[in-house]
């Protein structure tokens, strides 16, 4: 049974709000936010390139195990073998003449672990650098040096011998290359061919992409041979990833840039034109196929030209970022047709043909793969043309629909007007072959959608909030979405910063203007600043009856202009810079909440010196003006009934975007499944800026996490309070001039109550109340019970999961002093100002033992310490330069650079040496040494830390750091004190046999032991990152966070703190991170443990509802 509860959502890309209203009586019923960390796809990335390089390196370890096994066996590798530093005096040599047992292992091991690059698929080296040859042009290119007869130990000779290196990508060969150089190396020695060929099968032995990892006897998830139920079955891995039709649930998808899937898209963009009001024929649709037959593509002129009408007068095409129109392009169509028309003319009624090459290249990226395909074609395809359509890059990716689908739909849409939604929901294609929610009890996220990680991981969460909110309150009269569109918070961040640096750019390009003008820039105000952006655009004319406005009376008289929407924003709910115009104010008055159209045409302008027709010349030579702002001036719709209002309104109300389509049906599906009578309807989330500006309740994006809880509530209230059609139609008041916030009086505005009803006011400064008593209770100003409204609630997403990255990658090498293990550093480049601060500051300093250089080459370092204090000497009176701090010189530099060369005045003095001298060389008696750049020194003491071990030599080749913590155990020991131990990601064991993890219960007593944590200590819990943390202290301690500076946040032995916890800061200090749970910061708190009287695990629902955890238990073993 439903309710009268409205639910509003507002869908980030780390967070849902969540707000609940009784729409009887207005009333907030509850309200909160989920947070969750970002389902980022370069983490997957990441994870996957990290797994790709360990398999690589297994690979090379087993070929190198396997070919030391067979030499061994053959005796040809000894027991006294030992590596050769002339490796490739040793390749060279071999070509020709017998080697020894040790020479011909060393030559045999050298090519087998360097044994060169493969092309397998035409997609090898799309992510190499712009700066870098290709992997393909650098194969090509050495393949040339090969030509004439010399083999690859030849040619990386003569490099090590010219250039002093071989490392690089040119030094990069064929495998095939190197096989062919074995092979000759291996005929000059006593082997039988036998064993010769057993040798070079080891060394090019290579998994196909395709197969993936994993085998028969080793299956995984990532690969062909996947364990279901203890069986083991086998994928094809491109079909596993291809997906299904969304209309026909059994058919695969097809190739995004097949034709038919072009023709699906070019056709929507054909049925969403109007020409001159009407929409295209069948017949005209005919004659601009025939333009993209023969181009592949069509433009806005081309297509004007083609129907014989001016470029102005067709509408409802898409334009691009730069207001470009913009039409389906068919890219596969034409990259294909260029190949096959060398040996026979191509049109688009060739599909079928094009659509089978397409499906292979899309479908097979190996080249070899892809000949014999495009060979078994009905088509006969000369050689030539089989191999460059085998080497064809760019063709990927798959359309959301299949074939079936496609052949369908796209009859449908060349005989009718209608675009592609229209057609699916027309036809209901989606509602008669999708898989049915009905008797699921929870509402769950549609598996078969195509999401980024992004959003597929905000939509899990959103399903959570709403199956926790029907738990508790039942079935909601409707749900109201918004959604963001920002594909990640990479792009979101890229989005805001250009906008704010376009917004910096034109504030000091109007200052400028303004001061020609002979106008004070700080006198002028924003408004102002927007008047004159538009009467730029404008021409100097008014907008609508195009009188000379003057530029004086526009900067100082407020009354004598004013910004209009061109169409009421209470119907296009459009608060940009494309629905607003400059206009005279008699003129807007005259116009009143109309559009130019239909003020024209009811003759409001009459006598004020201008035709419609005049006005639409105007709008269409000005090319100042948008494309999308040309179409508010000239839009012609009869807004004043309500059929047209109301198609309006929710035509610019709900988001189209793609991923909140899906929300949507997903909702919509499982309850109509389900014979349950919840509506859902989707919002654009401008309409809820535009309704948080009138209202004075910015976004304090950075301050906290509070506002997406309120933005729900207002979700949820604009489609079902009509706050629309109420409030936000009258633009002539402001939220302020109807209520003051410091008596709390509604203040009356006579002949506005319609628009100006008191329950709206009210409603709103309840939302304003909410938002302000949350943020003072987190920040500790007022207690729970002198707030008005519960505070907004809080949870998060917590991952509890062992099986993440162990560690950083990066290696580290390590030496021993005085028993002691410590990470060796270095400084890359002495000479650059940004990595030799450290290193100037060391020698002024005399603290320079560190450094290797400093026992090993005491005199090429003097060199280097002499520089230094030369510039030392010349400056150190200079402040800006150095200075001297707590008895130590410091290093600063602060000169500003110089205005005309843009140069810093006074450079670096490495810098400046390595500019004027070149680098500085190592000492020696001839004067000839090698160039320094390079430091190393010794680091931190060592610590934590693992081996990073090369398997192929057996030898460990230094440590890795920074051990990512899995979780935290704390006890409180007998003398009072809380301490904890840490466990890593690596202390955790996966055992398939019982498939569970496990630590290890030795290694567990180690950590209790290092910690001082006896068996008398009580285990309190256990804390993964971002998990709660309550900490109480002494009486009259300060509180660790206290944002607002009160001075008598102190403990009182009733209060205490509750922290996001995220995990150790220093182990042996018993030190913890944490940071406030409701706020966006970068600021870490680190407690002690030891200081705390006492503390608790705490943990909300799904709604953020706070408990405490008990009965906490210390799992070693666990799932």
């Amino acid at each position: 049974m439903n309710n009268n509860y409205v639910l509003g959502l507002d869908i980030g890309i780390t967070s849902v709000g969540y707000g609940v209203i009784d729409i009887e009586n207005g009333e907030f019923v509850d309200y909160g936010v989920r947070l969750f960390e970002e389902g980022t796809p370069a983490e997957n990335k990441k994870r996957r390139d990290s797994r790709s390089r360990r398999r690589l390196t297994a690979r090379r370890h087993n070929r190198i195990h396997d070919m030391q096994k067979l030499l061994k066996g053959n005796g040809i590798m000894l027991d006294s073998y030992h590596p050769f530093q002339n490796i490739y005096e040793l390749q060279c040599k071999g070509l020709t003449k017998e080697l020894t047992k040790d020479e011909l292992t060393a030559v045999i091991l050298n090519i087998t672990k360097h044994r060169g690059s493969v092309i397998e698929t035409v997609e090898e080296d799309a992510s190499k650098s712009e700066d870098e040859l290709s992997l393909k042009a650098t194969l090509q290119q050495n393949e040339q040096l090969l030509k004439n007869g010399k083999f690859v130990c030849q040619i990386q000779l003569d490099r090590l011998n010219n250039k002093n290196s071989v490392r690089g990508h040119e030094n990069n060969f064929s495998t095939k290359d190197y096989l062919r150089e074995l092979e000759v190396i291996l005929q000059h020695q006593n082997l039988n061919d036998d064993l010769i060929n057993k040798i070079l099968d080891i060394v090019g032995r290579r998994r196909a992409y395709y197969e993936g990892p994993g085998s028969e006897k080793s299956p995984t998830p990532y690969g062909r041979f996947v364990e279901v139920d203890g069986q083991i079955q086998y994928f094809d891995m491109i079909e596993k990833m291809r997906g299904k039709c969304s209309v026909f649930p059994e058919e695969l998808r097809a190739p995004k840039m097949s034709i038919r899937a072009d023709l699906f898209n070019i056709l929507n963009d054909f049925n969403n034109l109007s020409v001159n009001g009407n929409k295209l024929t069948v017949e005209e649709k005919e004659r601009l196929l025939k333009i993209i037959s023969k181009k592949g593509k069509i433009s806005l002129g081309e297509l004007a030209k083609e129907l014989d009408v001016d470029k102005n007068s067709i509408k409802g095409f898409r334009v691009d970022k730069k207001d470009k129109p913009i039409f389906t392009e068919f890219k596969g169509y034409k990259k294909i047709k260029s190949i096959l028309e060398k040996e026979k003319p191509i049109s688009l009624e060739d599909y079928e043909m094009i659509d089978s090459v397409i499906e292979i290249l899309t479908n097979k990226k190996g080249i070899q793969e892809r000949k014999e395909a495009l060979q078994h074609l009905e088509y006969h395809f000369s050689n030539a043309v089989v191999e460059t359509l085998a080497n064809t890059t760019g063709i990927t990716g798959y359309h959301s629909l299949s074939f079936k689908a496609l052949r369908l739909l796209n009859k449908e849409l060349f005989e009718s007007e209608m675009n592609q939604m229209q057609l699916l929901h027309e036809l209901k294609l989606f509602d008669k072959n999708r898989v049915s929610y009905k008797g699921k009890k929870r509402i769950e996220a549609n598996s078969d959608a195509i999401l980024s990680p992004v959003a597929k991981r905000a939509q899990n969460e959103t399903f959570k909030v709403v199956n926790a909110l029907r738990k508790k309150y039942g079935e909601f009269d409707s749900i109201v979405v918004e959604m963001t569109r920002d594909k990640n918070l990479k792009e979101k961040q890229k989005r805001i910063k250009a906008f704010q640096s376009m917004r910096e750019e034109g504030s000091q390009n109007m200052n400028k203007m303004l001061e020609e003008w002979g106008y004070d820039p700080s006198e002028v105000n924003g408004k102002t600043r927007m008047k004159i952006r538009l009467y730029e655009q404008q021409n100097g004319k008014s907008a609508y009856t195009l009188q000379p406005l003057d530029l004086n009376r526009v900067i100082k008289d407020p009354s004598y202009t004013e910004i209009d929407h061109i169409i009421p924003i209470s119907i296009s709910l459009d608060d940009s810079q494309n629905n607003k115009v400059l206009a005279l104010r008699s003129e807007n008055q005259m116009k009143g909440n109309l559009t130019p159209f239909l003020a024209y045409s009811s003759n409001k302008f009459q006598g004020m010196g201008c035709s419609y027709s005049e006005y639409k010349t105007n709008v269409l030579s000005n090319k100042n003006i948008p494309y999308r702002k040309r179409l508010n001036l000239l839009n012609e719709e009869d807004i004043i009934k309500e059929d047209i209002a109301k198609k309006f309104i929710n035509r610019n109300l709900v988001d189209t975007s793609y991923a909140c389509r899906v929300v949507l049906n997903t909702l919509s599906n499982y309850f109509k499944d389900n014979e349950i009578d919840t509506k859902v309807h989707t919002i654009n989330g401008r309409v809820t800026n535009i309704f948080r500006k009138k209202i004075h309740l910015e976004k304090q994006r950075d301050e906290d996490y509070l506002h997406h809880a309120i933005d729900a509530l207002i979700v949820a209230s604009i489609k079902k309070m009509n706050l629309l059609n109420g409030y936000l139609a009258k633009q002539d008041h402001d939220f302020n001039d109807l209520y003051n916030e410091e008596t709390g009086e509604i203040r009356t505005i006579p002949g506005d109550k319609v628009f100006f009803d008191a329950k709206y006011i009210q409603y709103i400064i309840n939302l304003k109340t909410i938002y302000q008593e949350s943020s003072q209770y987190y920040n500790h100003v007022i207690d729970k019970e002198a707030m008005n409204f519960n505070p907004i609630k809080i949870s998060y997403k917590i991952d509890t999961k062992p099986n993440r990255q162990l560690f950083d990658e990066q290696v580290k090498g390590v030496r021993t002093f005085d028993n002691k293990k410590y990470v060796i550093e270095k400084i890359s480049d002495i000479y650059n100002p940004k990595e030799n601060t450290k290193l100037i500051e060391d020698i002024l300093n005399n603290n320079c033992e560190k450094y290797f250089i400093n026992k090993n080459d005491p005199r090429t370092f003097e060199v280097i310490k002499n520089i230094v204090k030369e510039d030392y000497k010349i400056y150190q009176s200079n402040k800006e330069i150095y200075k001297v701090q707590n008895g130590k010189i410091k290093y600063v530099n602060k000169y500003e650079k110089d205005v005309d060369t843009k140069k810093v005045k006074i450079e670096n003095p490495l810098k400046k040496f390595y500019e004027e001298n070149g680098a500085i060389t190592k000492f020696s008696n001839k004067k000839m040494g090698p160039p320094v750049k390079s430091l190393k020194y010794k680091g931190k003491l060592l610590k934590e830390y693992a081996k990073a071990i090369d398997h192929t030599q057996n030898k460990t080749i230094g440590v890795k750091l920074k051990l990512k913590p899995y979780r935290t155990d704390f006890y409180k020991c007998k003398d009072g004190k809380v301490r904890f131990v840490t466990i890593r990601y690596m202390d955790v064991e996966y055992k398939k046999k019982d498939n569970m993890y496990h630590i290890n219960q030795e290694t567990y007593e180690k950590l209790l032991t290092r910690k001082k944590i006896d068996s008398h200590a009580i285990f309190l819990f256990s804390l993964h990152t971002n998990e709660l943390l309550m900490i109480e202290r002494d009486e009259g301690t300060n509180f660790y966070f206290n944002p607002n500076k009160v001075s008598s946040l102190k403990y009182d032995g009733k209060n205490f703190e509750l922290f996001m916890f995220l995990g150790t800061n220093n182990d042996s200090m018993n030190r913890i991170e944490v940071k406030p749970r409701y706020k966006f910061t970068k600021d870490r708190i680190n407690p002690i443990t030891t200081t705390f009287l006492q503390c608790k695990k705490m943990a909300t629902d799904v709604l953020g509802n706070l408990y405490e955890v008990k009965d906490n238990k210390l799992k070693l073993d666990f799932k």
